[in-house]
């Protein structure tokens, strides 16, 4: 691994950035096409919800085994088997729509086994980057890899809309398997990892030694409680309650539009800001960034215009993005190089898990309190589990030290 800013500009770097580049483009692709062809080839509402689901609770069952993957095994392997598993589920799926025989077990089967592929390659892929380049360059590199992201998931809808338009959601689909492979080929050149924990232990005992890893850290579990909590409360009324508002208020579909676009616009230049802003002390700044969301959420409640609603919410999924990737940074710089993957599993298991519980406690909450008392109750959580971060001497004195030449 080079050192400094050179780490960036080597060649590892970029093919690993590449490859995440093209899969996640792929993915934002497929999510659409895999819809349509459902619908197309005449499923239903049930029919697609099942076949999501299916690719969803893999990677929530299996992200902890992810983990330990992760710090056992050359992770270049895993990073480009896990993307030869996703690309061939995406190439089988569009062989079934296809052929005009495609049974909703075999597609579920299907999307389980890509889901379970993200299980492995998402803490994996965390405990990758810190191999690849220089710890001062950590926050730059993730932040690229969320630029990247972030287009992606605006650019790869629109293109499949297209595809869809002009061939067919089966054509469309072939491209996202086609994406995976693309990655896999450019993760392949990447240098082998090093070894980590011993063969000799169990699985189980490494699931313990990854919970020990995290629990003693007091910064550590008590971001993830907190974003825990987000994943409950923020982003599942932001995506319940915010379309219902705008239809109650007569934005419509078109006005909440114009508040996802200006969005997606925040996510994308925040991850420009964090190529130059380096704060001292991450974990303080990443817990303010979240603060972010309460003008929004009020705006919302308050039924301010939506334009209003729009500016607001790009401040929110700007401090969104800083947040994430001054957290992840600050993992891959403290953690050791041995837990990071299971660390990281547990972070990604208290988003998996809280995210939908979330959605069915507010989706419940609406028809008991209504939207706007849900939506001030959910501020009152929110500055308190972060406030309450402020607090915490550990979080506090985690400073970034003083980058190196």
């Amino acid at each position: 691994m080079t050192s400094g800013t050179d780490s960036i500009r080597s060649g590892a770097f970029l093919r690993y950035f590449s490859g995440r580049t093209i899969s996640s483009f792929g993915s934002s692709f497929g999510f659409l096409a895999l819809t349509f062809a459902i619908l197309a080839a005449g499923g239903s509402a049930t029919d697609l919800g099942l076949v999501i689901g299916a690719g969803t609770l893999p990677m929530f069952l299996l992200m902890l085994l992810g983990g330990v993957a992760g710090d056992r095994f050359d992770r270049r392997l895993i990073l480009v088997s896990t993307d030869v598993v996703q690309g061939a589920a995406q190439l089988a799926t569009a062989a079934l729509f296809a052929t005009g025989a495609a049974p909703l077990w075999v597609l579920m089967l299907l999307q389980a086994v890509r889901g379970a592929a993200s299980a492995f390659f998402n803490p994996t892929s965390t405990g990758m980057m810190p191999e690849l380049v220089a710890p001062d360059d950590l926050q730059r590199a993730n932040a690229l890899v969320g630029i990247a992201s972030n287009i992606a998931s605006v650019v790869g809808p629109a293109l499949a809309g297209v595809t869809i338009a002009l061939t067919s959601p089966t054509v469309a689909l072939v491209v996202d398997a086609a994406t995976f492979l693309v990655s896999a080929v450019l993760l392949a050149t990447l240098p082998r990892g090093r070894g980590r924990v011993k063969i000799a232990t169990g699985i189980l005992d490494d699931v313990k030694g990854g919970w020990r890893e995290f629990t003693s850290r007091a910064w550590v579990w008590q971001m993830v409680a907190s974003f825990a909590v987000y994943q409950a409360s923020v982003l599942p009324v932001i995506v319940v309650v915010g379309p219902v508002l705008a239809e109650r208020t007569g934005a419509g579909a078109s006005g909440w539009a114009v508040v996802l676009s200006l969005r997606a616009a925040g996510s994308l230049l925040a991850g420009l800001v964090l190529l130059r802003w380096r704060p001292k002390r991450p974990l303080v700044a990443s817990t303010l960034c979240l603060g972010l969301d309460v003008p929004f959420l009020l705006a919302l409640g308050l039924d301010a215009p939506i334009l209003a609603q729009a500016v607001l919410g790009a401040f929110a999924a700007g401090g969104v993005v800083l947040a994430d990737t001054l957290w992840e940074s600050a993992l891959q710089r403290w953690v050791p190089t041995d837990a990071i993957s299971r660390v990281s599993s547990f972070d990604w298991m208290g988003s998996l898990a809280m995210n939908p519980v979330g959605n069915v406690l507010v989706a419940l909450a609406l028809t008991g309190i209504g939207p706007r008392d849900l939506i001030y109750t959910v501020v009152v959580v929110h500055i308190a589990s972060h406030g309450l971060l402020l607090l915490s001497p550990a979080i506090r004195s985690l400073r970034t030290p003083a980058a190196t030449a």
